[in-house]
């Protein structure tokens, strides 16, 4: 709940705000003067998540140098892209969160999440994780492949015979590599990368922001107490953060923990290791005083 402090300090009325919303959306400038208040809000979550930011790109700059030598589809340095790829959603999330928009903000989370389960089957089992991240690349290799072939059937495309054969020629040749025992859904990841307990979470985000579904949808409606609906609720989102904020901090702790585990060095991640369990006591804070109980997270 927001306190007098928490409080937008703008430099226009409550009216021109509303105004310039209608007009910009979130590229109205006096969105970034909404920041501070918004991050005073939730002032404990975001500088947590600011340590954690940095812990964890200091884990993995020590470890940058150990995918010298090592063949691009090596389990450590998919791990080590895949830990990039991590903190830079955990970055735009934060970024998106600190303007209130939360379901945009949580699609990047929910991306978090699918990178830890496949670290965790990484960590368990990294040469079928290998062979599934190519088995997976291949599939979607085809998939395009088989859709600039049927613009060209279609007539969307101008005739290009050779263009044609070229393709039929690459879908025979991805198609040969699919194996299908090597097929692993995001889901089968969790379950073999021994982190099936946060599926619930990913799923939780799927429903809420990455896919245009009722659900997803749903959160737009203004209701009212008698259950009818009237209007739309647009706009800055805060409130919605003192949930985003600790699935955000969680995913990416899961993720840094197997990164740490598939990419060991000498010497122990101290900082890094008090931050997470500190997540978990915050997080257990938080849901004794009676919030953020959505997910079983």
């Amino acid at each position: 709940m927001m306190t007098e402090d928490d409080i937008p300090r703008l430099s226009c009325t409550e009216q021109e705000f509303v105004y310039a919303f209608r007009k910009e959306g979130f590229l109205s400038p006096f969105i970034d003067e909404a920041v501070p208040a918004v991050v005073r809000q939730h002032a404990e979550w975001f500088a947590h998540a600011a340590s954690l930011n940095r812990a964890g790109l200091a884990a993995l700059y020590r470890r940058e140098n150990e995918v010298v030598g090592l063949s691009s589809h090596h389990p450590i340095s998919l791990a080590t892209r895949m830990i990039w790829r991590a903190l830079s959603a955990f970055q735009g999330a934060i970024i998106l969160y600190q303007r209130g928009m939360a379901p945009e903000g949580d699609t990047l989370s929910r991306s978090i999440y699918e990178i830890a389960f496949w670290l965790g089957f990484i960590d368990c089992d990294p040469e079928a994780a290998r062979r599934a991240f190519i088995n997976d690349e291949c599939k979607s290799q085809k998939a395009r492949a088989k859709y600039y072939l049927e613009q060209y059937r279609d007539g969307a495309y101008q005739p290009n015979p050779d263009m044609e054969d070229q393709l039929r020629q690459r879908i025979a040749d991805l198609d040969s590599k699919i194996i299908r025992a090597d097929t692993v859904s995001i889901q089968d990841a969790a379950k073999r990368g021994g982190l099936y307990s946060y599926y619930d979470a990913y799923k939780h985000l799927s429903a809420g922001s990455a896919h245009n579904s009722l659900n997803s949808l749903h959160r737009y409606l203004k209701r009212n107490q008698d259950g009818s609906y009237d209007g739309h609720i647009i706009g800055p989102d805060p409130d919605s953060l003192a949930e985003a904020l600790p699935v955000l901090c969680i995913g990416l702790g899961v993720a840094l923990s197997m990164f740490c585990t598939i990419v060991a060095i000498d010497g122990n991640e101290a900082e890094l290791h008090a931050l997470l369990i500190h997540t978990d006591t915050m997080r257990k804070e938080q849901r004794d005083a009676g919030g953020g109980v959505s997910t079983i997270v």
